[in-house]
């Protein structure tokens, strides 16, 4: 009997034990569960970090330059030697001043963000190409543009790449009459719409008539047909014309000091610092290698080739 009751007992602590165990073993697996779950969630949000790191490492601009490998520059033709068309072009290319400053900050934009990055021209009017870029349309706006402090309400401006006079071309036939600004009054003076050229007209030639006009060839084309007496035009723009007409001259009347220069800049969508720092590094590289200059020389000779032929 007493060994029965021992081989009882022994079972019943042996049962006893092994269920302790096997609770403690299950025990452990939960707990170990629990651990690789939270580890799980970590591993995912600091995955989730690291992206939106990623995201948040370019402006809006660049991103989205990155993401297309595409940068379009929207400008306005016809304001030669900063953007014409090239007619001696299959495709009728866009090309001058702006264009190749476009190319270069396209070669560094390709360096800086790691990818192939190429330039797409959007070309239409100089006010359209202001809405486009106020709007965040196009990526970057090249179109020999000066930053006024109204402009820079709705876009933000790089640093000056060319400096320049505002001056008045005249038929030379006619340009004895004109010493001072206040030979035009009566005059009807062309300019381009929404320009700083028209601005200073409106300002300054109050007795005149002004005529605004989309584009510069076609202010030109008043004047030598005898519709306009005068265009107030930006010396740089005026050089083909003078070479390829020459009965075209720029007149001794000039405008006040506070008037007379036009700083031209690069415009951006609000809110793209780091784009304007790569373009601003841009600008100082050619600037130092006497490359905003050789262009103004070359495509100038391009453009009077152009005049003579059309």
């Amino acid at each position: 009997m007493k060994n029965s009751v021992k081989r009882l007992l022994a079972v019943l602590m042996t049962a006893t034990m092994t269920t302790g165990a096997l609770t403690a073993c299950g025990g452990s697996s939960a707990s170990s569960g629990a651990a690789a779950s939270s580890a799980g969630s970590a591993a995912a949000s600091s995955a989730a970090a690291s992206s939106a790191a990623v995201e948040e490492e370019y402006g809006p601009v660049l991103t989205r330059i990155k993401e297309s490998g595409m940068m379009v520059l929207g400008t306005a033709s016809g304001y030669m030697p900063y953007e014409f068309i090239d007619i001696s072009s299959a495709g009728q290319d866009v090309i001058g001043v702006d264009m190749a400053m476009g190319e270069k900050i396209a070669e560094k934009l390709s360096e800086k963000l790691g990818v192939e990055v190429e330039m797409q021209i959007e070309d239409t009017t100089f006010s359209n190409t202001l809405a486009a870029i106020a709007a965040d349309q196009v990526d970057i706006m090249i179109a020999g543009m000066s930053p006024t402090e109204e402009r820079k309400q709705s876009m933000d401006f790089s640093d000056v790449y060319l400096k320049a006079e505002q001056r008045i071309m005249v038929r030379k036939e006619d340009a004895d009459q004109y010493t001072d600004l206040s030979a035009f009054a009566g005059k009807t003076i062309a300019v381009q719409k929404t320009t700083t050229q028209e601005k200073i007209a409106q300002d300054l030639l109050t007795e005149s008539t002004i005529t605004s006009l989309e584009k510069i060839p076609v202010c030109v084309l008043e004047l030598t047909t005898g519709k306009a007496d005068a265009v107030v035009i930006e010396s740089t723009v005026a050089q083909p014309y003078l070479i390829a007409n020459p009965d075209l001259i720029l007149c001794e009347a000039t405008f006040p000091e506070e008037r007379l220069y036009k700083d031209t800049a690069i415009a951006v969508p609000k809110g793209n610092e780091d784009f304007l720092e790569i373009i601003n590094e841009t600008i100082a590289e050619c600037q130092d290698a006497g490359l905003v200059d050789q262009w103004i020389a070359d495509y100038s000779a391009i453009c009077a080739e152009n005049n003579k032929a059309s």
